[in-house]
């Protein structure tokens, strides 16, 4: 692989109505300090288990046509010079299959968890970039970033000096220790352990919603689902509760079991913001959230 970044942002049918919105702002962000940028595709469902039926999940003919409707954006972005390249996710195709087995391992088969969400749709769009680093973001994710920096490129020498450091990412919310008495952190909500390094904090949980990596750190902990997480999904698939396990699970479960650590930026120049829920009216206001978060307006609730 390559030296250099490379962003790549994930995007599926649900992302349709606010796509051409938050895809152009993240590249954007992103330009000057990557080589090349990345869309991802997912156009493959999720295999029907106890809690997901992709009939009803991604019903035709209306998933097909979100899919088509991805592809002519990724296009149009092409043409207009945005992002570079596109890769579309395709049921049935051999590298995809060859990259579940490289980063789930021979046991676990799946593309999908239990739950509908993706396990090889995050991998793919690592796999397919040609650089060192990569920058990943889920196609919901809100990003202010001040003007002339770039939240990844100030975190890779932190990754560099940090041998056990995979991942890092900006802050998870706003920061906010002067609007509240319990100091600074990563995130006054998520209730997993911080330990202060240099550059932020680290922590052993992953996020697969965005982060940048440093893919040769990373190969060494694949295939993930080995060790204690692949007796537990094993044991879950026997028992028929909850398999697969999810992308998250197995990555933290795995990286953080033998000691590597995402490092949670604490400059305050750059942080994301993440929907909770989306309501009938929110691709509508995809716009102004984004505009708002660029300018650093937020409620402080």
């Amino acid at each position: 692989m390559e030296d250099g970044i490379t962003l790549q942002v994930n995007v599926a049918a649900v992302d349709v109505p606010y796509a051409a919105h938050i895809v152009p702002a993240l590249a954007r962000s992103h330009r000057a300090a990557c080589r090349e940028i990345l869309l991802t595709i997912d156009g493959t469902k999720p295999q029907k288990t106890k809690q997901t039926d992709p009939a009803t999940r991604c019903p035709e003919p209306q998933f097909s046509r979100d899919v088509e409707a991805l592809k002519a954006l990724g296009e149009s972005l092409v043409r207009d010079g945005i992002i570079d390249r596109v890769v579309t996710l395709t049921p049935g195709d051999p590298w995809l299959a060859s990259v579940t087995r490289k980063y789930s391992g021979r046991w676990i088969t799946e593309s999908h968890d239990h739950g509908g969400r993706p396990i090889t749709g995050y991998w793919a769009g690592v796999e397919a970039a040609k650089t060192r680093y990569v920058i990943h973001y889920d196609g919901d994710m809100f990003l202010h970033q001040d003007p002339g920096f770039d939240w990844a490129a100030h975190a890779i020498p932190f990754l560099e000096k940090q041998p056990n450091a995979v991942t890092a990412t900006p802050r998870l919310t706003a920061p906010y220790a002067s609007r509240i008495p319990y100091g600074d952190s990563a995130s006054s909500h998520e209730g997993v352990a911080l330990a202060p390094v240099e550059g932020g904090w680290k922590q052993y949980f992953f996020s697969t919603r965005v982060f940048v990596i440093d893919r040769r750190k990373f190969e060494r902990y694949l295939p993930l689902a080995r060790g204690r997480i692949l007796a537990e999904q094993l044991a879950v698939k026997w028992l028929r509760r909850g398999f697969p396990r999810s992308a998250e699970k197995m990555y933290w479960t795995t990286v953080g079991g033998a000691g590597g650590y995402r490092l949670v930026l604490s400059t305050v120049h750059a942080w994301v913001l993440h929907p909770p829920w989306k309501p009938d009216c929110y691709a509508g206001l995809v716009p102004a959230i984004i505009d708002s978060v660029a300018k650093g307006r937020i409620p402080d609730e």
